[in-house]
């Protein structure tokens, strides 16, 4: 649940003389690394909004001196509105999914809030009057079984662990609404602007609700200030960076199902480093769920 390709075209130039087995190991070096969005906030001792923030912040960071090199230009007035708007849309997902993390697993919470491109369908029906083929519904129908499955148990049993299945679903809604905002603008401004602007925003609307909320800002410990530093450079900018290069020579029919790869991925690692085991329903669920997000995707 990043940065949509939809939005970060490459920044990084291709060359036709690159091989495609290049292509496919950034695109897999890319899905490892937003893989670990969810680890590197379950593995910061900091509250989930601070942790957003951060997000947000390392990434401008790295990301200032290519936006001065690239060239700074300020968008017209509706469509820097528009941007503002996707960015509080993106820190309202971010926000909820964070918040999630730390109330269930995080393999689960990513496989949750994955679904955005189920939401971007219905999205599409609702605002934009666009009718949706068969193969959409049959997929939304499958993944709504998975949740079911993956969810339905704590929602019911445990009201703690069941709030955090709801918010990450809810996550999945606001970055759909992020993911359709942009696909409106991304043909009136650059990669580098809508992404250096974007992130400003992020950055208003995050440090705000952290200093509402009164939040630890400041005084953490070296574990996680990594954290931080990997969920803004490794997450949020290389990961995305490398899979939008790899769109640079693989066809988006087969980089789109291959990002279903990252809840597996975050799965994995959290049952090494955080000894979080899924019980049987929510593996059954979870395959389930990915499933009928590739039958969304292969609408398009």
């Amino acid at each position: 649940m990043e940065y949509s390709s939809y939005v970060i075209n490459n920044i990084l130039k291709t060359q036709n003389s690159e091989i495609p087995l290049k292509a496919y190991l950034y695109l897999l070096l890319g899905v490892f690394c937003i893989a670990w969005s969810a680890i590197f906030v379950k593995m910061a001792d900091a509250p989930a909004l601070t942790s957003g923030f951060y997000r947000y912040f390392f990434c401008f960071v790295v990301l200032l001196p290519i936006w001065v090199f690239k060239g700074i230009k300020v968008p017209d007035g509706k469509t820097l509105l528009l941007i503002v708007f996707a960015g509080f849309l993106f820190v309202a997902d971010m926000s909820l999914w964070n918040l999630s993390i730390l109330r269930t697993s995080a393999s689960v919470s990513t496989l949750l809030a994955n679904n955005a491109s189920v939401f971007v369908g219905l999205g599409t029906l609702i605002f934009f009057k666009q009718k949706l083929p068969k193969i959409y519904w049959i997929g939304l129908s499958v993944a709504m079984v998975g949740v079911f499955l993956v969810a339905g148990k704590d929602i019911l049993q445990n009201s703690g662990v069941g709030f955090g299945h709801l918010m990450a679903i809810s996550a999945a809604v606001f970055y759909a609404g992020y993911m359709l905002i942009t696909q409106r603008i991304r043909g009136k401004v650059d990669t580098v602007n809508f992404m250096a602007w974007s992130l400003l925003a992020c950055l208003f609307f995050s440090i705000l609700t952290c200093w509402q909320q009164d939040l630890e800002m400041i005084h953490f410990n070296q574990k996680t200030w990594i954290a931080f530093i990997g969920s803004g450079v490794i997450c949020h900018l290389a990961g995305w960076l490398c899979i939008n290069y790899a769109l640079g020579f693989i066809p988006a029919a087969i980089v789109s199902p291959t990002l279903l790869i990252q809840p597996v991925l975050t799965a994995i690692i959290s049952f090494f480093l955080l000894n979080e085991i899924l019980r049987t329903e929510q593996l059954i669920g979870g395959m389930i769920v990915l499933f009928g997000i590739y039958l969304v995707n292969k609408r398009s």
